[in-house]
């Protein structure tokens, strides 16, 4: 076993895999394996002997926690796989932190708020202490906190420092103290954390109590940790406290993909790893199996221009590959156009998918001129952001329900829903109902139950509050179902009662009905999380027990089905990428999206657009050296995204506050070796500052051009013709029966929803994939998404029908059998094993 999970490693990765204790820093370059070293150093310890539960890993997204016990199950087996304590930062805090929540003064059942909920609770306290709205932000408002909290910054130790004070001060803002405090306190009061209260908790816990610090260090023995880089100061803390003792912790990450840093990421945690554990061993994967080697050239000619870095030269033993492909535009218009001229060629001329595209940029803003060229053109899309579909407003509204149910101190939620639908509580009912609440120290929920006499002392009408009182029995009776009933049963039962999709389903507008729509999909996504727990419990009850082979003889008296606190707290946790993953979309479109979003993803052709000055890299990057370093890494993150070829390309001239402004390409283009681009450009092309210092690869020694706007009068592409004669503007456009379009979507208009960012195809299941699933051993490799997989009807399956099992791979029915409510059926696997599943648990798809 142990030669299988070694088998296929390079001469490094094998010893990064080997080298169990004692810290370990494994520097992994873009395409360098990093994913499959962590997950087999992981399976290679489970067969040394490690107790799977005492080993915590640790990634920042559910998806990439899924996706390494999923590998790690084929490697070694379910039985061993299913019992690590792996899960993002928050998940695995979450836990703690419920564990040792009265250490804290929270409930154990606190509630999280997300980005919106925040920023809803933020902008009331604003506003009752009278602040100017437009001087105090809500969004930057915010940001101020979330920094605070990162680096482990309380409203009291922000009183207390005078630094922070006077940038509040300078930038006339010097009431966020109290805001900060307010905010604290008014969570506290209702029982909830923000995600930054998570780790800002787990860090006070283990310092507050040290029977707490003691027991949750002593659990684990080994530690690892995903994408190190992008941890932040409150991360770095806590695991410098869990792993004191042990020290036997391992930290996998890029510091030249260091991205995150106006997340409060701090790329020193990476660089100074071997000074916080100066018996480090170190390894540096740079072996690219990802991309060609002009790609990964050109990559390595841009990132050494940065100076805070740790030493490495990545390299690829693939083929050359295409050169690096520079689009020059007038505008951003033409811009658009001459890129999806581009990619209309590419499509034709190397038989490629429209899913082998991406089209990258450094704000959402530049998409629009891009989503107006792909549409004339009936190229289908999908833009990726971190708007997903929990942000709906009627989405939001029914987790609110869902909220205050768990924990009736959510005030936030209460204000949210109490009059929807419409109950005839207005806002002036809601106001002095929370008077009367903060004036006798009582939530919204409490005070609407205290004396008719001390309500309508406060205001309140006899109408205003019965209406106030039966809308607190709905949350009441959701409550009461929810001691017994699992997350779906009260998610349906809240649907029907709140009235929320009645009042839609009623109304016959297309929005409306559209509304209903995601109303029902949260609930059957609610079906399917529950679901999901019960069948993975079934699967792993059976890995853990050999004499078990069918399915009637596990013990389900242990199982207890997930809880709406269970979900909502799943739900919570999902991050961008969780939500707007590459995967989630199965269709065959072009991928749009910004540069942080594409981290992590790979595509065949890779399109990077507006490469110019002040907008990649970003305006007033060159006040911050340290700033302008992120920039070059974000560049550096785009560029290798691609597999076999990447363009960049930059427009003479763009909008800024409603007028044309000429720009320079960007330095990063410069910065490139000419040596890897096919059309370099000319000494004209650039007008730069020689005051810059930036280095002149080229040897055409500039003179302090300036970025004045007379430039070169460059109205015109200097590279019109060579955009022409390689991707012909006229010729090169594929007509359409010059070949046949891979997807069954109609060429004659865009794809449904195409131009809009929150459309969900009719039939997807956004939650299906919330909780990871526990492969077992495939028959063979895998080679789709789950989301290609589905739950097949019993029509669909009978003896000798071919399928494919999303985690056992390839097989054959053997037998369909009708058991109580159930479908069970019975499939020998290419692998010769047979297997017992339950059909309305199993994801398969027919072969």
């Amino acid at each position: 076993m142990i030669q299988d999970i070694l088998k296929g490693l390079d001469p490094v990765q094998r010893k990064a895999v080997e080298q169990m204790n004692g810290p370990v820093l494994i520097v992994a370059g873009a395409g360098s394996g990093k994913t499959r070293v962590l997950t087999s150093r992981i399976a290679y310890m489970l067969e040394m002997g490690v107790d799977p539960s005492r080993i915590l890993a640790l990634t920042f997204t559910k998806k990439a926690a899924g996706e390494m016990k999923d590998r790690i199950s084929q490697m070694v087996g379910q039985r061993k796989a299913w019992r690590l304590a792996m899960g993002t930062f928050h998940s695995v805090f979450i836990r703690f932190l419920r564990e040792y929540a009265s250490v804290l003064g929270y409930p154990s059942t606190f509630t999280i708020y997300d980005t919106s909920d925040s920023e809803t609770l933020l902008k009331r306290i604003i506003k009752e202490k009278g602040l100017d709205e437009k001087t105090y932000k809500v969004r930057e408002v915010r940001n101020r906190i979330s920094a605070a909290k990162n680096n482990l910054v309380t409203p009291k130790a922000y009183r207390n420092n005078p630094a922070a004070l006077e940038k509040d001060r300078h930038s006339d803002k010097p009431k966020i103290v109290d805001i900060y405090e307010a905010y604290q306190n008014a969570m506290k009061a209702s029982g909830v954390m923000d995600f930054d209260d998570i780790l800002l908790n787990m860090n006070i816990l283990l310092v507050l109590s040290k029977d707490a610090c003691r027991s949750i260090s002593e659990r684990f023995d080994y530690i690892l940790v995903d994408e190190y880089q992008d941890t932040n100061m409150a991360q770095y803390i806590i695991l410098k406290t869990l792993s004191k003792t042990k020290k036997n912790i391992c930290v996998v990450g890029d510091d030249s993909q260091s991205i995150y840093g106006f997340r409060g990421a701090r790329i020193e945690n990476i660089l100074n790893f071997r000074r916080d554990f100066p018996s480090a061993v170190v390894f540096r994967l740079e072996r690219n199996y990802r991309s060609t080697r002009n790609i990964v050239s050109a990559a390595n000619s841009v990132i050494e221009k940065n100076q805070g870095r740790i030493e490495k030269k990545c390299f690829s033993e693939g083929e050359d590959g295409a050169k690096i492909h520079i689009i020059h535009s007038a505008d951003p218009e033409s811009e658009a156009r001459d890129v999806v001229s581009s990619i209309s060629s590419r499509l034709m001329l190397d038989k490629a998918a429209y899913s082998d595209f991406a089209i990258l940029y450094r704000t959402n803003a530049q998409s629009k001129s891009l989503e107006e060229a792909l549409r004339r053109r009936n190229i289908p899309y999908r833009i990726y952001s971190g708007n997903s579909f929990f942000e709906r407003a009627e989405v939001k509204d029914m987790i609110s329900y869902m909220k205050l149910t768990v924990n009736h101190s959510d005030d936030e939620s209460f204000r949210r829903v109490v009059n929807k639908p419409a109950r005839a509580i207005g806002d002036t009912s809601v106001q002095r109902l929370s008077a009367v609440a903060k004036k006798n120290g009582k939530t919204l929920f409490e005070a609407a139950y205290l004396d008719d006499s001390i309500l309508m002392e406060g205001g309140l009408r006899g109408a205003a509050i019965g209406h106030i009182r039966s809308f607190c029995e709905i949350i009441s009776k959701a409550t009461a179902a929810s001691q017994s009933e699992d997350a779906y049963a009260v998610a349906a039962l809240l649907a029907d009662s709140s009235g929320l999709y009645v009042s839609y389903r009623s109304d016959t507008s297309v929005e409306s009905q559209s509304r209903a729509a995601n109303i029902e999909e949260l609930v059957n996504s609610a079906k399917i999380f529950v679901d999901d727990a019960r069948g993975e419990y079934i699967e792993n009850y059976m890995a853990d027990h050999d004499e078990i082979e069918d399915i009637d003889d596990v013990d389900m008296s242990s199982f207890k089905a997930p809880g709406l606190s269970d979900f909502l707290e799943n739900i919570a946790l999902l991050t961008a990428v969780d939500s707007t993953s590459k995967e989630e979309d199965a269709s065959n479109k072009v991928a749009m999206m910004t540069v942080h979003t594409a981290k992590g993803l790979e595509f065949p052709f890779v399109y990077i657009t507006g490469m110019e000055e002040e907008l990649f890299p970003t305006f007033g990057v060159n006040d911050s050296p340290s700033d302008l370093e992120e920039e070059r890494r974000l560049f550096y993150v785009a560029l290798t995204r691609a597999e076999k070829a990447a363009v960049l390309s930059f427009a003479d001239r763009r909008m800024r506050m409603g007028e044309y402004k000429d720009h320079a390409p960007s330095r990063f283009i410069r910065e490139i070796d000419p040596k890897y681009i096919d059309n370099p450009l000319s000494k004209e092309d650039f007008e730069i500052d020689d005051e810059e210092g930036l280095d002149d690869p080229y040897g055409w020694g500039y003179r302090g051009r300036g970025y004045g706007s007379s430039g070169y009068g460059r109205g015109e592409a200097r590279y019109g013709k060579a955009v022409s004669d390689r991707y012909s503007a006229k010729g090169a456009y594929p007509q359409k029966s010059s070949f046949s379009r891979p997807s069954s979507q109609s060429a004659s208009k865009p794809a449904a929803g195409a131009s809009s960012n929150t459309s969900i195809p009719k039939g997807a299941k956004p939650l299906s994939q919330l909780r990871p699933s526990s492969p077992g051993k495939p028959s063979q490799p895998r080679h789709t998404d789950d989301s290609d997989f589905t739950r097949l009807s019993p029509s669909q399956v009978a003896p000798g029908t071919k399928v494919e099992h999303n985690r056992f791979g390839y097989g054959t029915i053997e037998s369909v059998s009708k058991v109580k409510d159930s479908t069970r059926v019975k499939i020998l696997f290419d692998n010769g094993e047979l297997k017992e599943i339950i059909l309305e648990y199993a994801k398969m798809r027919l072969a």
